[in-house]
C-alpha cells in the first residue's frame, strides 16, 4: 500500500510518471488523474515528457498511460509526439506494448501532417513487410489502411500491392490484404489486384491462407464485374479445386452462392467416370454432395437426370459384372475386368 500514489494529491509530472512505471496500481492512479485533467495541464505534460515517449510506449505500464494521453491531447500535441516517435515507429509497432499507443495515434490522426509522420517510417519495402506479417505490427498496418485516406498513402499502397503474393500466403499478412482490398476504391489498384488473382489463381486457391483471399473477394465483389471474373475462374477450375483441401473451401462457398441454374451447369459438367473417381476423395465427395450428386439414387431428388441415369447404369453394370464373374468361377472360365466386360454380350457368353 505504501507504494501507491494518491490520485488526489499527486500531480501529473514527468517525475511522478517515470517513477510509477514499476508500479501497476500507481500507473492506474495516474491514468485516473489524467482523464480528469484540464487542457492546459495536458499541454504542459506533453511538453514535459518530450524525449521520454519511446521509453513510455515500450513499458508494460507506461503504454497504458500513453494510450490515454494520446486520446485526449490536441492535434498540435500529437504532431509533436509523432515527430519524436516516427523514426522508430516501424520497429516499435511490432512490440506487444507499444502497438497499442501507436494504434491510438493512428486512430486519432486527422490531418496530412500526422499522416505523413505515421507513414514515413513504413514507406519502406522491408519495414512494411516485417510489420504486416507480425501479429502486433499487422494491427498497425490495418489501422493505417482503415484510418488514413487512400489519397495520402500512394507510396504505401504501391509497396503493399507489389507484395501481394508474399503477404497473401502469410498468417497475419492475409488479414492486412483483406483489409486493404475492402478499403480500396481506386480503379487502377482494383484492376491490379484482379490481374494478380488471375495470374496466381490456382496457387492462391491451394494455399492455406491464400484461399481466404479468394473467398473474401467472391463475397466482397459479388454482383460486380470483378466478382464475375473470379466466379468464372472458379467455374473453369472447379473439378481440380474440389480435390484439394484448401481450394475445396472456395468451392464450398461458391456452391452456396450460385443460383440453381449455375449449380445445374456444374453438375452437367461432370461425367460418370469423374464422379466415381472423385467420390473416393474426401474433399471432392463433400462438394459433390452439396451439388446434389449423391451415389445413393433413392436419396437424391435434385440430381440432374442425365447424371442420375449414368449412376444407375454404372451400378447395374457393376452388378452384372459380379454375376458374370460368379458364372465364370462356377464354370472354370477366366474373370473379366470392368473394362473388358461388355454387359450386352453377358447373356450370350453365359449361354
Amino acid at each position: 500500500m505504501s507504494n501507491q500514489i494518491n490520485p488526489v494529491t499527486t500531480q501529473l509530472t514527468k517525475v511522478t510518471i517515470l517513477s510509477s512505471l514499476n508500479n501497476q496500481q500507481a500507473t492506474k492512479n495516474l491514468q485516473t488523474i489524467l482523464m480528469e485533467a484540464k487542457n492546459e495541464t495536458i499541454v504542459s505534460l506533453v511538453k514535459e515528457l518530450r524525449g521520454e515517449y519511446r521509453k513510455l510506449i515500450l513499458d508494460k505500464n507506461g503504454n497504458y498511460l500513453c494510450t490515454d494521453l494520446f486520446k485526449i491531447c490536441q492535434q498540435k500535441e500529437r504532431i509533436e509526439i509523432l515527430k519524436e516517435l516516427s523514426p522508430t515507429l516501424s520497429d516499435d509497432c511490432v512490440d506487444g506494448y507499444a502497438t497499442f499507443p501507436i494504434q491510438t495515434l493512428i486512430e486519432y490522426s486527422s490531418c496530412e501532417d500526422e499522416y505523413k509522420l505515421i507513414l514515413n517510417s513504413l514507406n519502406d519495402y522491408n519495414k512494411l513487410l516485417a510489420a504486416a506479417i507480425d501479429p502486433n505490427g499487422g494491427h498497425v498496418i490495418q489501422k493505417i489502411i482503415i484510418r488514413i485516406p487512400e489519397r495520402f498513402r500512394k507510396e504505401f499502397n504501391s509497396i503493399f500491392i507489389s507484395s501481394l503474393d508474399f503477404l497473401s500466403k502469410q498468417k497475419y499478412g492475409i488479414v492486412s490484404v483483406k483489409r486493404f482490398v475492402s478499403k480500396t476504391k481506386d480503379k487502377e489498384t482494383i484492376k491490379f489486384i484482379l490481374n494478380f488473382i488471375k495470374n496466381n489463381f490456382m496457387k492462391l486457391a491451394g494455399d492455406r491462407f491464400g484461399n481466404y483471399l479468394i473467398q473474401y473477394l467472391l463475397e466482397k465483389w459479388n454482383n460486380f464485374e470483378e466478382g464475375t471474373e473470379i466466379e468464372n475462374l472458379v467455374f473453369q477450375n472447379f473439378k481440380d479445386m474440389i480435390q484439394s483441401k484448401y481450394s475445396s473451401f472456395i468451392c464450398e462457398l461458391f456452391t452456396k452462392m450460385v443460383s440453381n441454374e449455375e449449380k445445374n451447369a456444374l453438375v452437367e459438367s461432370f461425367n460418370l467416370n469423374e464422379i466415381q473417381y472423385m467420390y473416393n476423395n474426401y474433399y471432392a465427395n463433400k462438394i459433390l454432395r452439396l451439388l446434389g450428386i449423391n451415389n445413393m439414387p433413392n436419396n437424391n431428388n435434385n440430381i440432374n437426370n442425365n447424371i442420375m441415369n449414368q449412376i444407375q447404369l454404372y451400378n447395374q453394370n457393376n452388378q452384372d459384372l459380379q454375376n458374370h464373374n460368379y458364372y465364370c468361377f462356377n464354370n472354370n472360365i477366366g474373370y473379366k475386368s470392368e473394362l473388358e466386360y461388355n454387359p450386352t454380350n453377358n447373356k450370350k457368353e453365359e449361354k
